[in-house]
C-alpha cells in the first residue's frame, strides 16, 4: 500500500544508503532463499505497450530506494516487476538495501499502519532528491484477495488444524503449505499486480 504520514530521511543518510545499495541485478544473484523465484516473477512479468509508453512519456527517471530480503514472500513477488521496469525503460534507478540489521533507523521513519516496518518498503524520489511517496509490501487490491485465498486454503485443508491463527503462530508444515499456496495464487495474478504498481508509480510521478 502507499502510505502519506511518514518522516522524511536526512539528505546524509539518504547518500549513504544510495552508496551502500546494490541494484537488482546484484540483489537477485546473491538471493539465497527464493532466487528461482524471482527469476521465474521477473520472466513472468511482461510490459506491454502502453505500460512502455507510460514510462517513456517521465521526462526524468525516478530513483527508489528498497529496503527487501529475499526470504519475502512480498519481495519476491513484486520486486522483480520493479527490476524488469529498470532494465527496459531506464525510467526507475533502483537502490536495494537489506533492511536487518543496518538499516532499520529507515524502515522505521516509514511505518505501515500498524505501526511497525514491513518490507518491501520502497520511498520514491525525483532527480533532485525530493520524496515523491513510499509504497509497503503490495498494492491494496492484492492485499484483498488474501482473505480469499486463506479462506480456499482451509476449505481445500480440513485436516490441518490452526484455521484462524496468525500465519507465524502455525505448525511449521501448516505454514510452509499455506505460504506455498500464497505463491501459487500471487503467480496468477501477477498482471493484475504490475497495473496496480503501475498505477502507483503514475501517482507518484505527478507529485
Amino acid at each position: 500500500m502507499s502510505i502519506s504520514n511518514y518522516r522524511s530521511m536526512a539528505t546524509e543518510r539518504l547518500l549513504r544508503a544510495f552508496q551502500e545499495a546494490v541494484t537488482y541485478k546484484q540483489f537477485s544473484d546473491e538471493a539465497i532463499v527464493n532466487k528461482e523465484i524471482l527469476e521465474a516473477n521477473y520472466e513472468a512479468y511482461l510490459l506491454n505497450e502502453q505500460d512502455l509508453a507510460f514510462f517513456e512519456s517521465l521526462e526524468q527517471p525516478l530513483d527508489v530506494l528498497v529496503l527487501a530480503h529475499d526470504w519475502c514472500g512480498d519481495v519476491v513477488a513484486n520486486l522483480p516487476l520493479f527490476g524488469k521496469i529498470a532494465d527496459q525503460t531506464h525510467k526507475l534507478n533502483l537502490h536495494i538495501l537489506p533492511r536487518d540489521p543496518d538499516n532499520q533507523d529507515i524502515a522505521e521513519l516509514y511505518l505501515h499502519p500498524d505501526g511497525r516496518n514491513h518490507i518491501p518498503t520502497y520511498i520514491f524520489f525525483n532527480q533532485a532528491g525530493e520524496e515523491l511517496g513510499v509504497f509497503i509490501e503490495r498494492p491494496e487490491e492484492i492485499s484483498a484477495l488474501f482473505s480469499q485465498w486463506i479462506d480456499a486454503f482451509w476449505a481445500n485443508h480440513p485436516e490441518y488444524e490452526g484455521r484462524g491463527k496468525a500465519i507465524g503462530e502455525l505448525e511449521e508444515t501448516v505454514k510452509k503449505s499455506l505460504l506455498g499456496y500464497f505463491r501459487e495464487q500471487r503467480a496468477e495474478v501477477l498482471d493484475q499486480e504490475k497495473g496496480a504498481v503501475i498505477r502507483i508509480i503514475n501517482n507518484f510521478s505527478n507529485q
